[in-house]
């Protein structure tokens, strides 16, 4: 950035599906009616997958309002199997992301698809996830 100028670097990610994003209240929104709405054999999945019953914990945090009075939540996918050192790796893209616009660079940071990827498959458990 400071040997190019902010205007002429321009920074792109994918990030990863199983981290700890802030999505408007519309997702989350929708998020409640598809869970509503979804149909009877996904209970019934559930059931037989979970013989303990128990649920998935919810993975949206209070609400945090922005200073335009937007409202967004963390939508927290972080996977514990991932381990720590995952999650870091994670967070330093988006802080460099953050970091870069707030320099006035120009960014895109979306979020990719779940993919099996060596290093995800090579874990026996999502192996088995992905088939």
């Amino acid at each position: 950035i400071e040997s190019y100028g902010a205007k002429n670097v321009r920074l792109a990610n994918l990030c990863t599906p199983t981290d700890t994003y802030l999505i408007p209240k519309e997702a989350r929104e929708a998020v409640k009616t598809n869970l509503k709405e979804a149909p009877i054999w996904q209970s019934l999945l559930s059931a037989i997958l979970n013989p303990l019953g128990q649920k998935l914990a919810p993975n949206m945090e209070k609400a945090v309002e922005a200073d335009n009075g937007q409202t967004f939540y963390m939508m927290d996918g972080l996977v514990v199997a991932q381990g720590p050192n995952y999650a870091l790796a994670k967070r330093l893209q988006q802080w460099r992301a953050v970091l870069a616009r707030s320099a006035g660079c120009t960014v895109s940071l979306n979020i990719a698809p779940a993919t099996a990827t060596v290093s995800v498959v090579s874990n026996k458990s999502f192996a088995a996830a992905y088939g």
